[in-house]
């Protein structure tokens, strides 16, 4: 496959990902539909797929993996520890605006959300999404990313899909204004670990801030939401 094919597919890859939130999240209004459509189809099978395609997919799989690194893991936990505090300190100011709780509640219920699901869920978001998230776009879209462009082009155009479909989700919570500072942090979150997997190629150091991260994240949900 030349590069310029193989840099248009993951691009193609890209907007999928967008699409696959848009459709579970704005169309069909269902979490579990959003988990199907964008973490099996994008996350699992893009990356399979196109391995398999290649012909490369133990390689593939191993080089996304990596060996355990203990100072990768240590800059990775590190980093999401200050995450974790920025996230839970921005969605506390973002929550004293009054009613906007109860909003952010209507649309997770109507998303399918409810009392019974929130512990599964953020189970789920935590360990797999943060897992899979990190195998997709740091493991497989930007490292191939790196074979046609130069590493700084491609941190910056993986982080940008990676933020695009955060924008939905974002805007859909907190309307436009504050969505779009919201998603310029997400891409700044992603900048930065796109760095740390040049530094660090194992999973483990940018997996690890990404489960502080969402951890960051349920914790808000479930203290000041649910």
């Amino acid at each position: 496959m030349t590069r310029k094919r193989s840099l248009l597919l993951l691009i193609g890859y890209g907007f999928a990902a967008t699409l696959a939130i848009f459709y579970g999240l704005v169309e069909r209004h269902s979490l579990f539909v959003t988990f199907v459509s964008f973490h099996l189809l994008v996350c699992l099978c893009i990356p399979f797929l196109h391995g398999w395609w290649e012909g490369t997919l133990r390689e593939s799989w191993s080089h996304a993996w990596g060996q355990f690194d203990k100072r990768g893991a240590f800059y990775g936990f590190a980093l999401g520890l200050f995450l974790i505090i920025g996230v839970l300190a921005g969605a506390w100011l973002l929550l004293q605006s009054e009613g906007r709780s109860e909003n952010i509640r209507r649309i997770l219920v109507d998303w399918d959300l409810n009392d019974r699901w929130i512990w599964l869920f953020s189970f789920y978001l935590v360990f797999v999404n943060s897992l899979l998230e990190e195998l997709f776009w740091r493991g497989f879209v930007l490292q191939r990313m790196r074979r046609s462009l130069s590493q700084t082009m491609a941190i910056i155009l993986s982080s940008f899909f990676y933020t695009l479909y955060h924008l939905i989700v974002a805007t859909v919570m907190f309307g436009l204004k504050i969505g779009l500072m919201i998603t310029f942090l997400v891409f700044g979150a992603g900048m930065i670990w796109g760095w740390m997997k040049g530094l660090f190629p194992a999973i483990y150091s940018t997996w690890f801030s990404h489960i502080l991260a969402d951890l960051g994240l349920v914790m808000a949900v479930l203290l000041w939401i649910y």
